[in-house]
């Protein structure tokens, strides 16, 4: 029995098939290809610096087979051939045929760069795009030219290097070639008998899991050409009909091709280790059949023949009668294997068991040994005929074929009196039964096995249930506006005191299951970092720098949102590090510093909020260079310039616009970068610092929150509207009394503790009609860019934890709201980005 592959690409039923998408398969193995296609970047980048770590060749060869390999699943044609041909070269260096130097590690890293973006277009097109041919060409045969002429079928027929095994020769012909039949053997040495050619003949033993590493015995049969013979070749022992897998390849495969050693070699490349090839003419073929090797497995050829006793076919030689030794000893094989797995039904039984009886006969006749087992198959028949069959009938057919088949294994066929003998002797000795099929754990290791306890769930089904968390903390949060219902309104104190109780056990679960959840959305910082290695070589080389990237605290966790947000921030401040921290390798000797410089990209945990610092031991910032490069573009007036201090100086590199290039290239130059990184960082609800010593490097810190899932808000009222900001952004809460507003420079401005703190009436930067009380005042203290500032609001409420949804409709443009949230009485709350609305109270001023 050979099972259908459901992974074949050719089968229009095939879920695979590009023609029938949506494909699970194909969106498994683009997720996998990804983690892989990181994999070997990572490797490629080691292997520069360890070129002889043959543990790290092996490791990249296995990511990039196994690219290849998957890929061969899809009529992606240009993709297996750009991964093969770089598979072929990894195998060379693998093999100690050739060193990889770092033309062919750009090489390597192109050819994987051009999957990965092909792998995108399959992605958002489900097909591999139209230029993938033309820019898949130049890559082969640069990836083949270190190989010279590997990799490929040669024109002489002579096997590539390194793939499948030399054929043989002169040498005996293997035992196996049996498989293909004696009375076929004996017709074909004949024939060659009368020319000086040879026949190929090859054994093809496919790995029972091949079909889940990309590889299809039958679709690999199918392309052989000149095929004279194929016989399948069964397991030794068949395993039980309830534990058979039919996505197991248990078949291995004989065959005779007149196909030259150099196809078969190309064709079979992949499985070299699987395959074993044998060119043999008349004189071997001759040998090999007067040496009185093994018989063969079928005369007639018939391939059912070695089927025979396969998992629920019964073993039933009556209507088929074994004709030579070989077929005699797997028709006892199969008898045993049928009298060991009886059903329960009694007629079924019995009709089992005189077939058995009757293919038991059989083969005695052919062995010469039927006169050794007079009257013992007799009741088993007879009682199979009338329905009475008692249970020893059975037992006695096995033991018999158990017998039977032990003489033909010990003594000729045609020494019938020794085969006798050897009945005789082998009836005293009990048999045991039959073994387990290789692989299979006993029963008590069965339960013992432990599978995997890793899952991997779509992102979308965790954002789902981060949803769910938001609307529980909204019902959550309902409970207490209904408890100041029953108060306030109804004058119920008992009611409101239990509706808090059971907030309070509700609050419990609901901050305990949002705990869960976040950390199932956490991911480590080495998710983030795992590009830099190859951006800062690619651009290292690319800038004529030596520069070495060490990185730390990869294990720091994050929240995925988070993860995702911190990479473009993270490449401006690498790049800028490269293009204008880092200096050349001559600059640096001049300098008295090592020629490779070094670029740290740290990360660690502080509390609620991770830093991530990106450290170079460049030449620093010129203060007195960037002020006047500032004043140079317009970005501040020469007063500016000449009162900000050094120590402030290295600020101005956030401004929009600002650059210390000297001309724009594709690095550099457009003063964009340092800008984004900060407007990154508040979006995010972080901030971003930077310290920088002249000479001695530079420094720029990130702080971010750790998850931007759930914020904490303050509630307050201005001109009877709720609106929030993040808690993270205030500093205190104070009520001041009117007369102690005081008026500096047309601003508001109040005193805390000796510091002076502007004051915006929150209502009139916002537009909305409201006039404060002559009394005292709720003012709000935030903190934005470095610096204190206080709201006047209506009234204070308390903190909430929500979930950010982004604005939408006519609002979604709208840079005063960073968001809005859904309060517990069903009313909806407005969060302020603080940074634009004191930007737009300051305009209005």
């Amino acid at each position: 029995m050979i099972p259908t592959n459901p992974m074949n690409p050719t089968n229009p039923t095939n879920p695979m098939n590009p023609a029938n998408p949506p494909s699970p398969l194909l969106a498994q193995f683009l997720a996998e290809a990804g983690d892989l296609l990181a994999r070997v970047d990572e490797g490629l980048l080691r292997l520069e610096r360890a070129p002889h770590d043959t543990g790290l060749v092996n490791e990249v060869f296995r990511a990039a087979h196994t690219i290849k390999g998957s890929s061969g699943l899809f009529d992606f044609p240009e993709l297996t051939r750009l991964t093969h041909a770089a598979e072929d070269l990894l195998d060379a260096v693998r093999g100690g045929r050739i060193d990889l130097d770092a033309a062919m590690t750009d090489d390597l890293l192109a050819a994987f760069d051009l999957v990965r973006g092909w792998l995108a277009h399959v992605t958002s097109a489900g097909r591999l795009a139209s230029s993938a041919h033309a820019a898949a060409a130049g890559l082969i045969e640069r990836l083949r030219g270190p190989l010279g002429g590997e990799g490929g079928p040669s024109a002489a027929g002579a096997a590539p290097a390194g793939a499948a095994p030399a054929p043989r020769g002169a040498d005996p012909a293997p035992e196996w070639v049996g498989e293909l039949g004696r009375r076929w053997l004996e017709d074909t040495a004949s024939w060659l008998g009368q020319t000086s050619a040879t026949v190929r003949f090859v054994r093809y033993l496919p790995e029972e899991d091949c079909y889940f590493r990309g590889e299809d015995p039958l679709h690999l049969l199918r392309q052989v050409p000149a095929v004279e013979r194929l016989v399948p070749v069964p397991p030794e022992t068949w395993p039980e009909p309830g534990e058979y897998d039919e996505y197991a390849c248990l078949l291995g495969f004989v065959f005779a091709t007149r196909a030259a050693t150099g196809e078969l070699a190309h064709l079979f490349r992949y499985v070299p280790d699987r395959v074993e090839i044998a060119d043999l003419g008349a004189p071997a073929l001759t040998r090999w059949l007067t040496g009185g090797a093994g018989d063969g497995t079928g005369e007639g050829g018939a391939p059912g023949s070695v089927l025979e006793g396969a998992p629920g076919v019964p073993a039933d030689a009556g209507e088929e009668r074994p004709e030579t030794a070989g077929d005699a000893r797997t028709v006892l094989e199969a008898a045993v294997r049928t009298l060991s797995a009886l059903p329960e039904n009694e007629d079924d039984r019995a009709t089992r068991v005189a077939s058995a009886a009757h293919a038991v006969r059989g083969a005695a006749r052919v062995l010469g040994l039927e006169s050794a087992l007079d009257g013992v198959l007799d009741s088993a028949q007879d009682g199979a005929s009338d329905g009475a069959l008692d249970g020893g009938s059975a037992d006695a057919v096995e033991a018999a074929a158990r017998r039977l088949l032990t003489a033909a294994r010990q003594a000729a066929p045609a020494d019938a009196a020794a085969a006798t003998a050897a009945v005789a002797a082998a009836a005293t000795v009990p048999e045991a039964g039959p073994a387990p099929a290789s692989g299979t754990p006993a029963d008590g290791e069965r339960g013992a096995r432990v599978g995997s306890r890793t899952l991997k769930v779509e992102q979308e089904k965790v954002d789902r249930l981060m949803e769910l968390v938001g609307e529980l903390n909204v019902a959550k949060n309902a409970l207490t506006f209904l408890a100041a219902a029953a108060e306030e309104e109804h004058g119920d104190r008992v009611l409101a005191r239990r509706i808090k109780d059971q907030y309070a056990g509700m609050h419990r679960i609901a901050e305990e299951l949002q705990a869960a959840v976040m950390d199932v959305r956490m991911l480590p910082l080495s998710a983030a970092f795992a590009r830099f290695p190859r951006l800062v070589r690619d651009l290292g080389r690319k800038l004529g720098k030596s520069v070495e990237l060490v990185t730390s605290g990869e294990e720091v966790m994050a929240d995925k949102d988070v993860i995702e947000a911190l990479g473009d921030p993270l490449v401006h401040l690498v790049r800028n590090s490269l293009d204008h921290g880092v200096e050349t390798p001559e600059r640096r000797h001049a300098a008295g510093k090592e020629p490779v410089a070094r670029i740290h990209l740290t990360a660690a945990s502080d509390g609620d909020a991770i830093i991530v610092e990106v450290t170079d031991d460049g030449a620093g910032i010129d203060p007195a260079r960037v002020r006047r490069k500032a004043y140079e573009k317009g970005l501040i007036s020469e007063a500016r310039a000449e009162a900000i201090p050094d120590a402030e100086a290295a600020d101005l590199v956030f401004l929009p616009g600002f650059s210390t290039a000297e001309a724009v290239s594709d690095v550099s130059g457009r003063g964009v970068g340092m800008d984004a990184v900060r407007a990154s960082a508040e979006r995010l609800g972080g901030t971003v610092a930077i310290e920088s010593a002249h000479g001695s490097g530079t420094t720029v810190r990130l702080r971010l929150p750790l998850s931007m899932a759930v914020t904490q808000v303050m509630v307050f009222s201005v001109a009877g509207q709720r609106f929030g900001v993040p808690v993270d952004t205030v500093a205190e809460a104070v009520r001041v009394p009117a007369g102690e507003f005081d008026r500096v420079l047309h601003q508001d401005v109040i005193q805390l503790r000796g510091e002076i703190v502007p004051v915006i009436d929150l209502a009139a930067a916002l537009g909305m009609p409201w006039t404060p009380p002559d009394g005292g005042r709720d003012v709000l203290v935030v903190r934005v860019d470095g610096r204190k500032v206080g709201l006047l609001v209506e009234r204070l409420h308390r903190e909430v934890d929500v979930i950010l949804k982004p604005m939408e409709g006519l609002l979604a443009g709208h840079g005063a709201f960073s968001g809005t949230a859904m309060l517990g009485n069903g009313l909806v709350l407005l969060v302020l980005n603080m940074k634009e609305v004191l930007g737009v109270a300051a305009r209005a001023a």
